[in-house]
Order: C-alpha cells, then structure tokens, then sequence
C-alpha cells in the first residue's frame, strides 16, 4: 500500500501515522532505528513492514500483476501500491470515519509538529506533499498520473512505471474490484496487529 493507506491503517496518533509512513523512508534494522525514534514510532514501521507483507503475499496480488503490462509487472508492489490508494481514495467513506480532507490536513499537522521524525526523503518531500495535497490528490487520476511519473523518476531502473497509467486505465474496474476484495481483509489484519494497538 502507498502513503494514504499506510497511514490510514495506523492507530490514531502523530507516532503511529508518522511510523507507518516511515516505513517508505526509514531503512535499516529496528534496533539501529531504535536509536533515532521513540518505541510507538518504532511499531508503526514495524505495522508498516507487516502490511507490505501481508499485501504481496495475498491472492490479489498476484491477480493484479497479471493485468499489468509485461514489461511493468517487476514493478507490480509500486504500481498496484498506488493504484489502490487512488480507489481508496475514491471509496473513503465506505472504509473509514471524518472526511478525507479532514484525514489528510491531520495528517500534515501531524508530520509538521514532529520534524524530528522525518527522514531522508520524507523531509524532502513534506513541504510538496502539503502543497499540492497529495493525499486528496489520489482521488482524481491526474493526481495519480503525477504520482506515477514522479515515482518513475526516483531510480536509474524505474522509468517504465512512467506509463503505468495506462494500465490503470485498461484495467480500471478489475483493480477496483481486486482493491475491495483486499481491503477489507487488509483492515482487519492491521487492527489485529499487536504493533498497532492504541
């Protein structure tokens, strides 16, 4: 899942979220990581390595691979990550409380009173994420064509997910379908997870 989920599926505080965003930016063992961030934040990356698990390894994924081009299917975690954020995005209301507007300005608050706890990249990119609102932003397809073009460009390997909105689009409802399929399962693994409990 991409950013809008790993934080949605976090326990309602400033450590859970900003952990399981971290889990995206903040590399290395836990103990190293230990180091650095308090015990809460330290189980949001754990919670966020534990849904990165769970959702490669769940039947739909490999059903979504499918529906990706050839030559984009060895970057399926990346693209189907942030498709699924764009219908989750589409279909908050069906999954979680408060509006998504709401969610994602708590959200920012939450990453701009603790800039102790950013890392790497994180720091870099709060300032754009805020002003161009990427977490509404999933909703409409040309946020998540930008997101896409911009995730293209992080590696010396990564241009071919430039075009995967064109996947998205061949494939729009059979993703949305797989994504409901998944998503469900995906809440009630998260919040039985003993790393993130309130």
């Amino acid at each position: 899942m991409n950013f809008l989920a790993h934080l949605a599926l976090a326990a309602p505080t400033d450590a859970s979220r900003i952990g399981n965003l971290l889990g995206d930016f903040a590399k290395g063992t836990l103990e190293a990581l230990a180091e650095t961030y308090p015990p809460e934040v330290i189980n949001g990356i754990i919670t966020h390595r534990a849904i990165d698990r769970f959702t490669d390894e769940h039947p739909t994924f490999s059903e979504a691979k499918i529906l990706l081009a050839p030559k984009r299917r060895r970057y399926a975690g990346i693209i189907i990550d942030i498709a699924y954020d764009h219908f989750l995005a589409q279909h908050w209301d069906s999954y979680h409380e408060g509006s998504l507007d709401d969610f994602a300005q708590e959200c920012y608050a939450a990453l701009e009173r603790h800039p102790d706890w950013q890392a790497g990249r994180l720091k870099h990119a709060l300032p754009y994420m805020k002003k161009e609102n990427w977490l509404v932003g999933y909703k409409a397809l040309s946020g998540i064509e930008r997101t896409f073009k911009r995730v293209s460009t992080r590696g010396k390997y990564t241009a071919p997910i430039y075009h995967a909105m064109d996947d998205l689009k061949t494939n729009y409802h059979s993703l949305e379908a797989l994504f409901h399929r998944f998503y469900p399962e995906l809440q009630s693994y998260t919040r039985s997870h003993p790393n993130n409990q309130l």
